[in-house]
């Protein structure tokens, strides 16, 4: 009879009603998903059809709009999963996996010259843009929901965080102090031994602070919480600066500048000239005594010189000759006008308005048969951020695991004993052990001074 009664008096929860939504706003989140989930489909095929058509950054928005729009009917516990850690560090796990193929597979233009480009798997691979990740709708959409993931995540600790960080409960009850997860009391040590309490804490290196009923906290790693928000940003700031940077520079443009010519650098405003190619070639002599040593040819051309500093009237023959080194003596101008001059070689770039010069190989001229110099040209403006979100990354995790947040609080019961409790964010072992030494040391100078005063 009661469970019809509350049956008949329970009302029929429409969907969406037990998260305080109406029925039509969920319906309305519906068709807008189904919606934009049909123009997804419908701009992916004319994109996948012709190549001509650019609308990476078209359908990425479109997929993350899907994404939200489907949250937007699921309502709050959906939104809750968006804001977990879980999802922040799968998000993390697959943009990794991701890069690593991105790494392993030939991009941009050194397919053409990769075993795969005659592959029969070379059309599946290039229909998923797996020949350039980094530009890829389906990458930009996980970069895009990684960035989200984690500024809803942060927006969602800070409130918590700044009130924990400068908000101190210093006045607690006495069963707040009893019931911490490291706890002991003190009968009848009452004042003194809140005062005994407070000379330990300074000892151990606590900071102090008393509260208006009497209790003191002790207190190390007060700024240790806003670690976890650091650590947060730093991967947005990663994140933001790998995708500003993969969208609005470029990477590993081969630039060939023959000697004495001047070539524009594709995607910017500058140009480069190529003053002198040379190339060093190191091989071995043989001396007039029949033992060998290694000989090296000057970028000239002309010069043997032996690399152990010896005299090369003793060398009868030289051979095996190869190209150990190759370095350019290049300009770089922009709009025409000349900016810098360097000889750059393997390792020793020339960085010019956000442009990086590399020394990457050569090649000859088929009618003069001199070689000819191959320059790589990189350009990522956003990647100080990358620098900048490393750092915030490092100094985050170096806090959390060196300098976590410790309190502990010393209160005179009503019942006239002394009460401590502590707590810790991490490190629960090591605080354990440090707060049985707290308490060893303040039992021991209570007994010292009741034997004093006996």
């Amino acid at each position: 009879m009661n469970a019809e009664k509350a049956n008949a008096i329970s009302p029929v929860k429409e969907p969406g009603a037990q998260l305080g939504r109406k029925p039509a706003d969920v319906m309305f989140a519906v068709i807008i998903a189904l919606a934009l989930a049909t123009l997804d489909i419908y701009l992916s095929i004319i994109y996948y059809r012709n190549t001509g058509y650019d609308m990476r950054w078209l359908l990425a928005t479109i997929d993350i709009m899907v994404v939200i729009s489907v949250l937007a009917a699921a309502g709050k516990r959906v939104f809750h999963m968006l804001i977990s850690m879980k999802l922040a560090v799968t998000m993390l796990f697959v943009v990794a996996i991701m890069s690593i193929i991105g790494t392993l597979l030939p991009q941009g233009a050194d397919v053409q010259q990769s075993d795969l480009y005659n592959s029969s798997l070379y059309h599946f691979y290039n229909s998923l843009g797996l020949f350039d990740v980094y530009h890829s709708r389906w990458f930009l959409a996980l970069l895009f929901t990684l960035i989200a993931s984690l500024i809803l995540c942060i927006g969602n600790r800070v409130p918590t965080t700044v009130k924990k960080t400068f908000r101190l409960r210093v006045d607690v009850k006495d069963a707040f102090v009893a019931n911490q997860p490291q706890a002991q009391a003190f009968p009848g040590a009452g004042e003194r031994g809140l005062e005994e309490a407070r000379r330990v804490f300074r000892a151990h290196h606590y900071r102090l602070h008393t509260g208006s009923s009497g209790s003191v906290m002790g207190l190390r790693g007060r700024f240790a919480p806003l670690a976890s928000i650091a650590f947060h940003s730093s991967f947005i700031l990663i994140a933001a600066g790998a995708l500003l940077s993969s969208q609005l520079g470029f990477s590993d443009d081969s630039v060939i500048v023959p000697n004495g010519q001047v070539v524009n650098v594709p995607n910017t405003q500058l140009q480069v000239m190529n003053y002198s190619f040379k190339i060093e070639y190191e091989g071995k002599g043989l001396l007039k005594n029949g033992s060998i040593v290694r000989v090296r040819e000057l970028a000239d051309g002309k010069t043997v010189q032996r690399e152990d500093g010896g005299d090369m009237s003793q060398v009868t023959q030289v051979y095996d000759l190869a190209p150990s080194s190759f370095f350019s003596d290049i300009e770089v101008y922009k709009n025409n006008q000349p900016v810098k001059r360097q000889t750059i070689r393997e390792g020793d770039p020339l960085e010019v308005d956000g442009a990086t010069f590399y020394q990457k190989s050569y090649t000859y001229d088929p009618s003069s048969g001199q070689p000819i110099s191959i320059l790589e040209v990189n350009h990522k403006p956003f990647k100080t951020l990358i620098y900048i979100g490393g750092i915030l990354l490092m100094l985050a995790i170096m806090v959390s695991l060196y300098l976590p947040q410790r309190r502990i609080w010393a209160k005179v019961g009503s019942d006239g004993q002394l009460l401590v409790g502590g707590r810790t964010s991490r490190s629960k072992l090591g605080f354990r052990r440090e707060f049985e030494r707290m308490t060893k040391e303040l039992q021991l100078r209570l007994r010292q001074e009741a034997r004093a005063d006996g």
